[in-house]
């Protein structure tokens, strides 16, 4: 499924590197940097949270409740190819089918205050995904949802 070209991590998407490089002042990449590379043929990266996407897993709350349990994973968003959703644990993956709407679904996400909500529409259904702000733009000009206000 995937191509020739490694992929890379997107500018939300910092690792623990990465932090310590922000903090000693040394620059990272930008989301416009990420969407003139995405659209040169680099695949990238988007780190991100899904109730949905790959399929809902329900976990046991206690008193015979379940709920879905928030799925860490990365998208995966490369120039010719539908974008791929991983889920972090490796044990959920879904292929993504054109065509796609993406529109803003406010709210906070719990474990990520710096994340944005979404609602994307594909051709096989509606799923919510959480990106982080810095990949808004990114997200939204590689799935076709515009350039809206990133919050």
């Amino acid at each position: 499924m995937t191509g020739s070209r490694p992929e890379r991590r997107s500018a939300g998407t910092e690792t623990l590197l990465d932090v310590l490089l922000r903090w000693t002042g040394i620059r990272r990449r930008t989301s416009a940097r990420d969407i003139a590379d995405f659209d040169g043929g680099q695949p990238l990266r988007v780190v991100g949270f899904t109730h949905s996407l790959g399929g809902e897993v329900r976990v046991l709350v206690g008193g015979g409740k379940e709920i879905a349990r928030l799925g860490q994973g990365y998208l995966r968003l490369a120039l010719g190819e539908p974008p791929l959703w991983k889920d972090a644990r490796g044990d959920r993956t879904a292929t993504l089918q054109a065509p796609f709407r993406l529109r803003p679904a406010g709210g906070k996400v719990r474990p990520a205050p710096k994340f944005e909500r979404y609602e994307l529409v594909t051709g096989a259904g509606t799923f919510d995904l959480a990106v982080p702000k810095k990949d808004g733009e990114l997200v939204r000009h590689a799935l076709g949802g515009g350039a809206g206000p990133t919050g």
